[in-house]
């Protein structure tokens, strides 16, 4: 399986190695047109098949050296063209340019194209690109004549000598290869062990986070309990008391005695829901599904709204932080549809198949601009998406005016 995904640095190597690979081809064009090494190619052919192969390849490399973006053209086919292409118009160079076999120019670069395997890929593609490379310059030993040496016109090194070459390389190859796959396969380990222990910290604090949080909202709600809920429970108290006065209170004194009474009971409604809001005793008595239905159901009645679930009757126990997520998210949408969105019907679906956890929220209502939002939504919509992200989910809003708003809460227990 071939990986999209280049190992860290080795996108910048391959730029470089395209860059030398230009330069040396420049030099090899310039060389093979002096007078004095034409005369050593097979004919004037020849050398005109050099020059449109290292033509050909120059423009080739340049786009590797140049072209940032051709990766994602590519894909995970990036490297493999790159190595296949110049394995062959490396080896082709040997026999169709003498010079350049002189040099010696073609097997480092071929020694950098096995790096570049051993680095990115698996040590059966190693195998495989020296087997490879074995195969096609024998191929090429067979179908060309030996090259001469340049400064010996007279001597041509025969085939027994190249199959030579070709056998030595062979072992050194897969020696390289597999020390290299093995270092990378090692640091690979290590570095999916700094990721894996990089996620048990986030998720530590998360969790630190949350009981912190937990805690501090338990502390308001008894603040708010002991403090403003009997307050204004003392104050409906003493408003009843006085409009038991009857006829010793005027009637506009009544009138007024009894709208405070009436402020003080919603006070006092909203004081309670409050606390129990911060408390979210329903998440930990009935488990995610059934709050979640308690929520929305709570919800419509007192907005008037039509209401559709489709919510399982149980799910299995969770993470508490992904349960805790959910819950304030759903309670956080639920609250911005009855403020924001005068809408008439509401649809919830909750679903938990191969540790996926997904919560749709949906309402008729007038929708918003996403790039129009107040600095107070833009906040609420942002906390909701902070809240996403510490367990690792992934919360997408669909909204556009006149046309609803859509939530969109997904966690993979697999990620």
């Amino acid at each position: 399986m071939l990986r999209k995904e280049l190992e860290p640095g080795l996108a910048q190597v391959v730029r470089i190695y395209a860059l030398l690979r230009v330069l040396t081809l420049l030099v090899m064009t310039v060389v093979s047109t002096r007078p004095h090494h034409r005369g050593l190619m097979d004919g004037e052919a020849d050398s005109n098949v050099f020059l449109f192969l290292a033509g050909g390849e120059i423009f080739f490399m340049l786009g590797y050296a140049l072209w940032k973006g051709l990766s994602d053209v590519l894909g995970r086919f990036y490297l493999p063209v790159m190595i296949v292409a110049s394995s062959i118009l490396l080896l082709l160079e040997q026999y169709l340019f003498p010079p350049g076999n002189l040099y010696g120019q073609s097997q480092p670069f071929l020694y950098v194209l096995l790096l570049i395997v051993a680095w990115q890929f698996r040590f059966s593609h190693v195998i495989f690109f020296t087997l490879g490379t074995a195969l096609i310059e024998a191929f090429l030993i067979l179908s060309f004549p030996a090259p001469m040496i340049p400064i010996f016109p007279e001597f041509r090194f025969d085939r027994a000598f190249s199959f030579g070459r070709v056998m030595s390389r062979f072992p050194v190859f897969i020696i390289l290869g597999f020390i290299v796959t093995r270092l990378m396969n090692a640091q690979r380990q290590q570095r999916q062990a700094l990721a894996d222990a990089n996620l048990k910290l986030i998720q530590h604090a998360s969790t630190l986070e949350q009981l912190t949080i937990s805690r501090e909202r338990n502390r308001m709600a008894r603040e708010l309990h002991d403090t403003l809920a009997h307050t204004l429970s003392a104050l409906s108290v003493q408003f009843e008391a006085l409009s038991t006065l009857g006829k010793k209170i005027p009637k506009k004194a009544q009138d007024m005695i009894d709208q405070m009474r009436s402020t003080t009971r919603k006070g006092l409604e909203e004081t309670r829901r409050s606390v129990i809001a911060l408390r979210a005793p329903q998440l930990e008595e009935l488990g995610l599904a059934l709050a979640i239905r308690s929520l929305a159901e709570d919800l419509s009645a007192r907005n008037s709204l039509s209401l559709e679930l489709d919510i399982p009757e149980d799910i299995e126990e969770l993470n508490h932080n992904v349960e805790q997520t959910f819950y304030r998210i759903t309670q956080e949408a639920l609250e911005n549809i009855a403020k924001h969105a005068e809408a008439h019907a509401i649809s919830i679906q909750l679903e938990y198949t191969n540790d996926q956890l997904k919560l749709t929220i949906q309402d008729d209502g007038q929708g918003f601009n996403p790039e129009l939002v107040t600095n107070e939504d833009q906040f609420g919509l942002r906390g909701m998406q902070e809240r996403a992200g510490m367990i690792g989910a992934q919360l997408d809003f669909e909204s556009s005016p006149e046309c609803g708003t859509t939530v969109n809460l997904t966690w993979d227990g697999n990620v």
